[in-house]
C-alpha cells in the first residue's frame, strides 16, 4: 500500500503542471497591444506572473523529485533491495534538497515587485537576472537529478533504459551582456530580451514533461509487477 501511495503522489506533481507551468498570452499580442491599452498595466501584471511561473516551477519539482526518490526507496524496500541502493539514494536526498535550499531558493513574486517600486526599478533588475539564471539552473539540477536516478534504477532492476532530460542551451544567457546591450541600443535590445524572458519557459518544458512521464510510467510499471 506505501509503494502505491507513494506512486500516486508522483502522479499528483506530474499532473499539478497543468497548474503550474504556465504559458501566457502570445509575446506580440502583450508587447504590441495589451501594454498600450492598459497604459503599462499589464507589463508589471506580467512581470509578476513571469516571477511566480518560477517559483511555482520550482515548487512543483521539489516535491516531484522527492516523490521519486521515496516511490524508488519504498520499491527497494519491498523488494528487499535497499541495500544495494541506500548510500545513493541517500545522497541524492541530499543533493536535490541542497540544490532547492541553496541554488534554487524562491524568487517570491510578491515581494519582488513590492521591492521593484520600492527601489524604482532596481530590484527588478534583480529579480530578472534571478529569474534568467534559475531557467537555467533548474535544468542541470534535473538533469543531474536523472543521470543519477536511473543509475540507482539500474542497481535495482526497475528499468532497462534509464530516463534523460536533455539541457536547452540557448538558455545560457548572460545578465551582464543582456544589460549592456540594452544600454548601448538605447533600450532597443530589450525587445528581444523582453521577448526571450516571455517564452524561454514554454522551450524546455516540453523536456520536463516527457522525462516526468517517463519516470511515471516506469514506476506504475513496477508497481503492477509487484
Amino acid at each position: 500500500m506505501e509503494q502505491i501511495h507513494a506512486v500516486r503522489q508522483v502522479d499528483r506533481y506530474v499532473h499539478q503542471r497543468r497548474a503550474t507551468d504556465q504559458r501566457f498570452v502570445s509575446w506580440p499580442l502583450y508587447y504590441f497591444l495589451l501594454r498600450w491599452v492598459t497604459l503599462g498595466i499589464y507589463s508589471i501584471v506580467i512581470f509578476y506572473r513571469r516571477l511566480k511561473r518560477a517559483d511555482l516551477f520550482r515548487e512543483r519539482q521539489a516535491h516531484y523529485t522527492a516523490a521519486v526518490i521515496t516511490a524508488t526507496r519504498q520499491f527497494a524496500e519491498q523488494h528487499e533491495h535497499y541495500g544495494a541502493a541506500r548510500d545513493d539514494l541517500n545522497d541524492l536526498w541530499r543533493f536535490m534538497k541542497e540544490r532547492f535550499e541553496d541554488e534554487h531558493k524562491p524568487i517570491k513574486a510578491g515581494a519582488s515587485l513590492a521591492l521593484s517600486f520600492l527601489t524604482l526599478g532596481i530590484y527588478g533588475f534583480y529579480a530578472t537576472y534571478r529569474t534568467m539564471r534559475f531557467w537555467w539552473e533548474i535544468q542541470r539540477t534535473e538533469q543531474d537529478f536523472y543521470d543519477q536516478l536511473g543509475t540507482i534504477w539500474a542497481k535495482l532492476g526497475m528499468v532497462n533504459y534509464p530516463v534523460t532530460l536533455e539541457v536547452n542551451e540557448n538558455l545560457h544567457r548572460s545578465f551582464g551582456i543582456y544589460l549592456f546591450l540594452t544600454i548601448i541600443t538605447l533600450g532597443i535590445f530589450w525587445i528581444v530580451w523582453d521577448y526571450r524572458m516571455h517564452t524561454d519557459p514554454e522551450k524546455i518544458y516540453p523536456e520536463f514533461h516527457s522525462a516526468e512521464d517517463g519516470v511515471l510510467g516506469a514506476l506504475r510499471t513496477v508497481d503492477m509487477r509487484g
